[in-house]
């Protein structure tokens, strides 16, 4: 890990919570089901940190039983092609860089959000969608999204791939600044299309979709949302913000990260959302094992992923 990482991240904390927050009530929900860890991390042993360098999101394919992990190694708007792909075996933690910037005709310089479409890895970086083959790794072109300035998450319906642009900028003095580039794109046959765009998204991280339907939180702000025509509806407040990861469970609750307070935390649709796991550093994008009921946390700033198991 790099201390410039840490300092860019952390001036983008600034930045991206610069905008009040406001407060709505959400509609009562039941307790979702715990996590069986609540209030630390699990064990070292627990961890991977095998080849990990500024660690942004995890990813479980389920057809190939492996782990991805996308690793950002320096700055994450730095155009230095040294971004990479982590394989991971699941049972062992073993990893392997299955697609690394500036090798075997690889472009990538700060790899987010990934997902899966058919045969492909999709990769947001930077202003692009590079594609690559899900098993091999050979890279199969890149997707630009025009007038896209913090390309984060990414997500899959099966049928397109759905990114979020955080509409943010590399300032004076390694600061953040706003590009009001706030937007939710669709990548259907390789075509780009922006289906919702405004200030009002308030810088959108991760993306996830729940039977159909598109789900968003915010790095902005404290929200959870739902992208409907174009629009922003059944609004949520979460308990802090500077959110990052989102994942959904097969109970219907959703699993969020929030930097601010360091917690994952676990709630329906319509809230309430409570602490699930406490004491998670830098929380970025999650990614949860079907298989084995793992959630994987990947800490952006400590090169590392804690897997916690739910009960």
């Amino acid at each position: 890990m790099y201390k410039r990482s840490i300092l860019l991240m952390a001036a983008l904390i600034v930045a991206a919570c610069a905008k009040e927050q406001t407060t709505t009530t959400a509609t009562t929900a039941p307790e979702p089901s715990p996590v069986s860890s609540t209030s630390t991390a699990p064990a070292e042993a627990n961890d991977i940190t095998e080849g990990l360098e500024t660690p942004e999101s995890v990813l479980y394919d389920a057809t190939q039983d492996v782990y991805f992990i996308s690793n950002i190694n320096g700055q994450p708007v730095a155009a230095d092609n040294n971004g990479y792909i982590l394989r991971v075996n699941p049972d062992t933690l073993k990893a392997e860089k299955l697609i690394e910037g500036g090798k075997n005709n690889v472009t990538l310089n700060a790899p987010k959000g990934l997902a899966v479409l058919d045969d492909t890895l999709y990769v947001s970086d930077l202003t692009v969608v590079r594609k690559f083959d899900r098993k091999s790794g050979a890279p199969q072109g890149e997707i630009a999204l025009p007038g896209a300035t913090f390309i984060n998450d990414a997500a899959s319906d099966g049928k397109s791939v759905y990114v979020s642009d955080s509409g943010l900028k590399a300032g004076a003095g390694g600061n953040f600044e706003p590009t009001g580039s706030d937007a939710i794109w669709q990548i259907t046959g390789d075509k780009p299309k922006k289906i919702a765009s405004g200030k009002d998204l308030n810088r959108p991280n991760g993306v996830d979709i729940v039977d159909g339907k598109l789900w968003v939180v915010t790095f902005g702000s404290n929200e959870l949302y739902q992208i409907d025509k174009g629009k922003k509806t059944n609004v949520v407040k979460l308990p802090k913000g500077q959110l990052d990861g989102l994942a959904h469970l097969s109970d219907g609750t959703f699993l969020v990260t929030s930097w601010e307070s360091n917690t994952v935390y676990r709630g329906t649709a319509t809230g309430p959302f409570t602490p699930a796991i406490e004491n998670v550093k830098s929380p970025a994008d999650i990614g949860y094992d079907t298989k084995r009921q793992r959630l994987l946390v990947p800490h952006f700033t400590e090169n590392k992923v804690t897997i916690h198991a739910l009960q």
